[in-house]
């Protein structure tokens, strides 16, 4: 039981899915039952909705998921913030210290610097590891017979989609060569015709081929599957040395850069007019519709370069390590089993492919019927949620070496290989697999032994234990 003031907290997801979702409240449960209120939503909210549910619920301190303070509309006077990012992205620190306070908190589900937050932060920054709530802790164990040799669970981004197209790779260096020439640029006539012809054929979010096999060839030349060093900087900005020529560009001519020449605007598009019934700014509504139409007015800010090159430094990486592991593992056996969202769309898993686990009883009866449960990460972190759960119902663990098992959310800071889960290399992996496939008492002495140091150190109330201490220096 906390001895300290007990805390008002509001903690909420990074978007709305049943993962972020038992997050969420498995962290929240975690503060209540250490004596402090606090409340999980189900869905990120506004910040104007935050404001609002802070003044009126008297909250003294806000957790966000992958979520930093809004500058534009502040927490109220008094209100801690506390920001846990789980994913780091190349662009999540462009103005990332800027929206920090002196007395903010910053955890990363790892190493900070590992999972790529660098930089100076003005504010306390640690690591902070999900946690395993008490029906997963007290779920039946006994019973169940290890029917399934292998099996991975986990989501996977979708595949990347590099394939030549000659008539749009022409238009958009046509349209590129057009903004680059000034005169032309700056014709209203030009500018429509842009517009028009462009936005139809040339998607919003479009890459060359050329440039996105050049994206591609940078990840698979540099990084190296199932070692757990992703350096998600690294690769980012040796793919912006490669796509220079492309980085000032967005894929047609913007609203900012729209000529004045309003009347003749007007007649070129006078078709559309109807569309608006007449009323209001036309300009405006033009911008409006062809957003809607597909044109790239509204966009996330990133330019589709620079969205090719967060997809290829963080998603890509984690494909090419789970399609090493099934590699792997479909040389040892053919009971091999794989579920999880978006594996569907990918070509090398169909074969082992079970379906998507809905229910989180289904997920842990599958974690306690799999003689090994294999495991990866791109950055070497062993401690997230799957492995935590997996091993608190005595699943065991195969997971491979990474130069970063000593730091923060490494295996080897909590666990000892061989005797909570077991350890592999790309080199020695059917070796090992199938020693412990055969050594039965082994694997379920490891897993009971795994599932007690869980008890131990890793339910969410210790999570939460963490951040009121935290909060309190």
């Amino acid at each position: 039981m906390s001895t300290t003031k007990s805390r008002r907290i509001l903690i909420m997801p990074n978007v709305a899915s049943p993962y972020d979702q038992r997050m969420v409240q498995g962290l929240a449960d975690g503060f209540n039952r250490i004596g402090h209120f606090a409340g999980a939503m189900p869905t990120p909210l506004s910040a104007e909705e935050l404001r609002k549910l802070c003044l009126s619920m008297s909250i003294d301190t806000v957790i966000q998921v992958n979520r930093t303070r809004d500058l534009a509309v502040p927490l109220p006077a008094g209100v801690r913030h506390v920001a846990w990012f789980q994913d780091v992205f190349p662009e999540t620190l462009t103005g990332f210290a800027e929206c920090f306070q002196a007395d903010d908190l910053l955890y990363a589900l790892g190493d900070p610097l590992v999972l790529g937050l660098v930089g100076s932060i003005p504010c306390r920054v640690g690591s902070l590891f999900t946690g395993v709530d008490d029906a997963t802790m007290n779920f039946p164990r006994r019973g169940f017979v290890q029917d399934i040799d292998m099996s991975l669970c986990g989501a996977l981004p979708p595949p990347a989609t590099v394939a030549p197209s000659l008539r749009t790779d022409l238009l958009w260096y046509v349209d590129k060569a057009i903004g680059g020439i000034s005169v032309l640029n700056r014709s209203r006539m030009i500018w429509a015709v842009r517009r028009l012809l462009f936005s139809r054929y040339v998607p919003v979010d479009y890459v060359p081929y050329a440039t996105l096999v050049r994206i591609a060839q940078v990840v698979e030349g540099f990084y190296r599957p199932l070692r757990g060093e992703l350096d998600i900087h690294m690769l980012a900005d040796a793919m912006r040395a490669l796509t220079e020529e492309c980085s000032g560009l967005s894929a047609l001519p913007s609203a900012k850069a729209m000529p004045q020449e309003p009347d003749l605007l007007s007649k070129l598009l006078k078709p559309y007019a109807a569309r608006f019934n007449g009323r209001g700014d036309f300009k405006a509504r033009l911008v409006r519709f062809l957003a809607k139409e597909g044109a790239p007015f509204a966009t996330d800010g990133l330019s589709p370069i620079a969205k090719a090159t967060s997809y290829f430094a963080q998603s890509y990486p984690r494909i090419m390590d789970r399609k090493l592991l099934i590699q792997l593992a479909s040389r040892v056996t053919d009971s091999l089993e794989l579920y999880g969202s978006g594996l569907a769309a990918h070509d090398f898993t169909l074969p082992y492919y079970k379906g998507v686990i809905e229910d989180i009883d289904e997920l842990l009866r599958v974690y306690c019927r799999s003689k090994i449960n294999l495991n990866n990460n791109t950055h070497g972190l062993g401690l997230h949620s799957r492995t935590l759960e997996c091993m608190a119902v005595g699943g065991f663990i195969f997971i491979h070496d990474s130069p970063h098992d000593t730091k923060a959310g490494g295996m080897l800071t909590e666990f000892e290989p061989d005797v909570h889960y077991g350890r592999y290399t790309v080199e020695n992996f059917q070796d090992e697999a199938a020693r412990w496939l055969k050594d039965s008492d082994g694997r379920l002495r490891a897993g009971r032994r795994a599932a007690e140091r869980i008890r131990q150190r890793h339910c969410w109330h210790h999570r939460a234990s963490q951040i009121i201490e935290d909060l309190e220096r």
